[in-house]
């Protein structure tokens, strides 16, 4: 949190009932009233200052979502929890969200797959497209055709992506452009946050200096050193 409090966000209580505790102390800082929002929350992500909770999950029957939350806003009236978004009610995204990550605190990286929602508006993110999103201005940055579904995104510093399906692939997040792949390191080829229980969610994770991605294996782990590039 921006006040340097550790916390933890969660659904303890069911599916579609988000809280937020404080890590140490246990303290519930989401108690109060609240309303539904009939959403499957799933890879929950704080932005890196702490203002933002991004949820990537997913509508009954089922089809993926995203949804993003003023957490300040939350703490002062735990019902924003359970309505309409900063992100969703904006986005005009005509396709099932496949996943999404936060590229630094503003901006959050979405990649939809070809199945398409019937969006009501003027759509502005399509199927199989990587797009780039600034909460603080609610407008696209930038949107691009993908030739395969993501899978699981995980952010490379600022400007690019890694997508975990089959097996991983840097992109930049502003073209969706394939910088490398690494077809010998097999990840499940998992497209959405849900599915059937024998197909795992791919486990891996970017360094901190964001130099190597580790990739779990059955047995061990397999370390790919990034190619270098330069920070957005």
């Amino acid at each position: 949190m921006g006040d340097g409090r550790e916390i933890l966000a969660h659904c303890p209580e069911g599916y579609n009932r988000l809280q937020v505790d404080d890590l140490w102390t246990g303290e519930r800082l989401t108690e109060g009233a609240r309303g539904s929002l009939d959403v499957f929350h799933s890879r929950l992500a704080v932005s890196p200052d702490g203002r933002h909770l991004l949820t990537a999950g997913w509508v009954w029957a089922p089809i993926g979502v995203a949804h993003v939350h003023d957490l300040a806003a939350a703490f002062a009236d735990p019902a924003t929890l359970d309505e309409d978004t900063l992100f969703e009610p904006h986005a005009g995204v005509d396709a099932e969200v496949g996943a999404a990550c936060w590229l630094d605190e503003d901006r959050l990286a979405v990649s939809t797959t070809d199945e398409s929602t019937g969006w009501e508006g003027e759509p502005a993110l399509g199927t199989m497209r990587l797009g780039v999103w600034s909460v603080g201005q609610r407008r696209w940055l930038h949107r691009s055709p993908l030739d395969h579904r993501t899978g699981t995104l995980l952010a490379r510093g600022s400007s690019q992506v890694v997508s975990l399906n089959g097996h991983p692939r840097l992109l930049d997040a502003a073209t969706g452009r394939v910088i490398a792949a690494w077809p010998d390191v097999a990840v499940p080829e998992k497209a959405f946050c849900y599915g059937v229980e024998h197909l795992p969610t791919p486990v891996a994770a970017v360094s901190p200096d964001a130099t190597r991605l580790a990739v779990a294996q059955d047995g061990g782990l397999a370390i790919i050193e990034l190619p270098e590039h330069q920070q957005a």
